[in-house]
């Protein structure tokens, strides 16, 4: 009974209605001057959590890219900030990708001095290259 009077008490309630939002974003400055006058205009409370793990597909799979092209789409705050997010964790990504590249750069270059002090390695390089020099010389000798 406590559940059916509950109903009741809270009329205040308001149910988010996608189409006039829509439409009323889309009208000129006259007619929502008017709207706000008659006090009909209604605003757009509808708050969105970007960092919901249930949006992820939208930031990382080209299959849910939202198309502002579309005929379909519909632009509200909401939308915006979705593409202000994807943004954002793009811009993010590829700072992270340039951060990994140097730190390999350097990475690979303590590699390089680390190989060219061991001393086996030193000597088979030496090795290859006298073998080298000596093939090409007699290869020079038998042209001749």
């Amino acid at each position: 009974m406590a559940l059916l009077m509950m109903d009741d008490e809270e009329d205040d309630r308001r149910h988010f209605n996608y189409e006039k939002i829509v439409k009323q974003q889309n009208l000129s400055k006259k007619k929502k001057k008017l709207l706000m006058k008659k006090k009909e205009l209604l605003e757009d409370d509808f708050q969105v959590d970007v960092a919901d793990t249930r949006f992820q597909a939208l930031y990382t799979s080209h299959l849910f890219n939202l198309d502002p092209s579309d005929p379909n789409f519909k632009k509200t705050k909401a939308v915006e900030k979705f593409l202000e997010e994807k943004a954002r964790q793009r811009e993010q990504k590829q700072q992270n990708l340039a951060k990994q590249i140097q730190e390999n750069e350097i990475g690979k270059k303590g590699n390089i001095a680390k190989k060219a002090v061991d001393p086996a390695l030193s000597m088979l390089i030496k090795s290859i290259k006298n073998k080298t020099e000596q093939f090409q010389a007699r290869k020079e000798l038998k042209i001749k």
